[in-house]
């Protein structure tokens, strides 16, 4: 089949119910791409975008994973399209798990299976990072609690707590319900361990490594970076860490592009990636954090920076003539408001841990200032995920979302 035919056929977006997969629906729509939007949810954001040529509801993988593939197979032969861009971790995880079946009808645009078995595990990560010399965090691991305690005696605390990879992969299945919890002390630690064995599978436990998030999202060909976009999260949800809410483009680093390089090139990765880091200011030092093979949660960053990622990816796994390089415009700030409007509220009403770390850098400001600082996040310049006047759909449904969670949020204040 051809390029050109290949376009006509259109693309499967997963992950229609999140802010990244309606980036990656109005990334390939902006260049002519037909998009068939799929989601979880029958009210998916992106299924009210002008962009969204057609659109299907399919069974959450977390409900029923196997349900899951057969719907999006049905999809597929339905639909025509011969290209599937998974845009959030479960699905990714899903479709790779039946990655010879999944392509027997339609090309999955993710890396590799070995390639990816290194990302979803941290571990394995890890181990990598110390192969090709990118710093990371002293972590350790184990089978039992008191074996990681013991291990534990030579780290440096407060330390994180983290599951090995995604719920739903096979090599790090896990039920421990969290993404990460924090001890500050031994005793602590074993506080948080002891619930933990009844179910058979411990955390990794890392030093914690202060400073902001910084991430690069990439798209890489056989291991050679094609595309690479640094930014800053200055904020998230919650305000003590997590999904970025507020973020800025970064002019190119050389350190970071070379230690993204490193990584990415000896897994020889193919498609899309985001590396993200800390950044300890007073050190001057990156820290590895994680390797994710999908689109981040700032997609819409990178196209409003003037690098349209989605399309990129397109182009790649359709044989498209592709560029040795990109530009993109640092400084440019992007909002998830949503987001941003949850984040706020949760610190107004005590629901964000104020001083769980000791971490000047991460230090909550007061709640004046966390309102005055999200008051002026509507400055002129600012960006936003959803709100697009040549694509009004998603936004309208946002504002009805937000207006819902602060209708909730007064009311239990009331109720209180």
């Amino acid at each position: 089949m051809s390029p050109q035919d290949n376009h006509r056929q259109g693309v499967i977006v997963t992950g229609a119910e999140e802010h990244q997969g309606l980036a990656v629906v109005r990334g390939l729509g902006m260049r002519g791409v037909p998009v068939v939007a799929c989601g979880s949810q029958p009210r998916s954001l992106a299924f009210y975008s002008r962009f969204a040529t057609a659109r299907h509801v399919y069974t959450s993988p977390f409900v029923d994973p196997r349900r899951f593939v057969d719907d999006i197979l049905h999809i597929a032969r339905t639909s025509g399209a011969r290209l599937i861009i998974p845009s959030v971790e479960s699905t990714l995880v899903v479709l790779d798990d039946h990655r010879t079946e999944v392509e027997q009808q339609c090309r999955l645009a993710a890396p590799a299976t070995e390639t990816l078995e290194v990302a979803l595990d941290k571990l394995r990560t890890l181990e990598l990072a110390e192969r090709v010399g990118v710093p990371a965090p002293k972590t350790v691991h184990g089978a039992t609690g008191r074996a990681i305690l013991e291990a534990a005696k030579g780290l440096r605390f407060p330390v994180s707590l983290k599951p090995r990879g995604h719920a739903l992969y096979d090599k790090t299945k896990n039920a421990l319900g969290f993404k990460v919890k924090y001890a500050t002390t031994l005793e602590q630690l074993e506080g948080l361990l002891e619930p933990l064995g009844k179910n058979g599978v411990y955390p990794l436990v890392q030093e914690y490594a202060p400073g902001t998030g910084v991430c690069v999202a990439a798209v890489c060909d056989g291991g050679r970076p094609i595309a690479l976009l640094p930014y800053r999260r200055v904020r998230e949800v919650p305000l003590t860490g997590g999904v970025s809410v507020l973020r800025r483009s970064l002019p190119p680093d050389p350190r970071l592009n070379e230690y993204v390089t490193s990584l990415l090139g000896a897994l020889r990765w193919h498609g899309v990636a985001m590396v993200e880091f800390r950044y300890h200011a007073a050190t001057d030092r990156y820290v590895l954090m994680e390797i994710n093979g999908r689109f981040q949660a700032s997609t819409a960053l990178s196209i409003d920076a003037g690098l349209n990622l989605p399309y990129l990816v397109y182009a790649l796994y359709s044989g498209l003539p592709l560029e040795r390089s990109y530009p993109y415009r640092p400084g440019v700030e992007e909002r998830w408001l949503r987001g941003d409007v949850g984040s706020l509220l949760a610190a107004l009403v005590g629901d964000t841990a104020r001083s769980a770390i000791a971490d000047p850098e991460r230090r909550l400001p007061s709640r004046p200032r966390l309102l005055l600082d999200f008051l002026r996040g509507f400055r002129p310049g600012m960006k936003y995920d959803e709100f697009r006047l040549n694509d009004p759909g998603p936004g309208l449904i946002e504002c009805a979302e937000i207006g819902r969670a602060i209708f909730q949020f007064l009311r239990s204040r009331v109720r209180r």
